[in-house]
């Protein structure tokens, strides 16, 4: 039993590697190691778990899976913060910008139910956010659309606004909007920046939604009803695969076509979304080579920010420019969305 365990354990060490290599390589030539790095939160907790087995029988096997995550330490980083104080900047020094996928402001998807008009108004008095992203917002077309909008300009105190009714990418803000400009890909995702008017200095903010896998509905099959032994069941299985291939390689287009603009900008650069990839992928390495990771800097806690079915995914990000430096990055309590909001706290220098 403890030879076959050993050669698991290596088996789970090959993995790894496999995963860490992800953000390196596009999906656009090879969508398997996306695939890898996907399952990176489960290959840690097994990694930990086997370091606790070997080290209960005082075996040196432990020091495998305790190598294979320090090798890959900033992999962690990008799960766990440990980088935040907890203390805010001087406000009069610090912009807080909030992401959030609103998902059309609907309590129940399936039903069409509208959220809460107050549970929205005590997001905004919660996370009092100076600049507000929000992705899927295009949902505000109904009926009661209006009243949110009225709501986060009043409660939020933020009059500046860039939006279009049949739209999913909002930007509010207290600040001034100087010009703004927005990219679709296709008829939803894409991305809006709007260049803001921060006491003497000019920041462009993007607010951004990459192409998502739209895996959802299966995994929610799979995970209720699935049957390994049923054909339906492998069939699922076999049509979200094909689907997370499909966006991945468009994610990775996109991420492409977006850092490439985003690395023009002739002004400090805040970004912020739903980039639909985690960190151990392509689409989060082609940002980080532009902007930092707002929450490996100054995050604490855990950084999971998808509050569906499909568990440890933290798809949803602020990046900051190096000009700045976070000082807190968090995210929020699970609301009427299946996304967590992200908040940070930018100190402008």
């Amino acid at each position: 039993m403890l030879r076959l365990l050993r050669w698991a354990n290596v088996l789970l060490l090959g993995i790894t590697l496999f995963a860490y290599l992800a953000p390196f390589v596009s999906p656009a030539k090879y969508w398997f190691f996306a695939f890898v790095g996907l399952i990176y939160p489960l290959l840690l907790l097994f990694n930990v778990l086997f370091i606790v087995f070997w080290a209960l029988r005082k075996k040196w096997y432990a020091l495998l899976s305790l190598g294979i995550i320090l090798l890959g330490w900033g992999h962690v980083q990008g799960l766990i913060g440990f980088g935040g104080s907890g203390k805010g900047s001087d406000p009069a020094q610090s912009l807080r910008l909030m992401t959030y996928n609103a998902m059309g402001f609907n309590d129940n998807w399936n039903a069409w139910e509208p959220a809460s008009i107050k549970e929205w108004e005590g997001m905004l008095q919660r996370y009092q956010p100076d600049v507000l992203c929000l992705q899927e917002f295009w949902y505000a077309k109904k009926e009661n659309g209006p009243a949110y909008i009225e709501t986060t300009q009043r409660v939020g105190k933020m009059p500046h606004a860039v939006w279009k009714r049949y739209e999913e990418l909002a930007i509010f803000s207290r600040y001034p909007i100087l010009r703004t400009e927005v990219k679709y890909f296709g008829s939803t995702n894409g991305y809006r920046f709007a260049d803001l008017q921060v006491g003497e200095q000019i920041i462009r903010v993007y607010n951004v939604h990459l192409r998502s896998n739209s895996i959802t509905g299966l995994a929610n099959k799979v995970a209720e009803s699935g049957n390994l032994k049923e054909k339906q069941t492998w069939l699922n299985i076999r049509g979200i695969m094909g689907r997370f291939k499909r966006a991945a390689r468009e994610r990775a287009e996109q991420v492409e076509e977006l850092s490439a603009h985003i690395a023009n900008s002739p002004y400090p650069v805040l970004a912020c979304g739903d980039f639909n990839d985690i960190p151990q992928s392509y689409s989060y390495h082609r940002m980080t080579q532009v902007l930092d990771d707002a929450f490996k800097k100054a995050g604490s806690g855990i950084g999971i920010t998808y509050a569906g079915r499909i568990p440890f995914l933290r798809i949803d990000y602020i990046f900051s420019d190096p000009d700045f430096e976070p000082s807190v990055c968090k995210r929020g309590a699970v609301g009427f969305s299946d996304h967590r909001p992200v908040v940070a706290e930018i100190r402008v220098r």
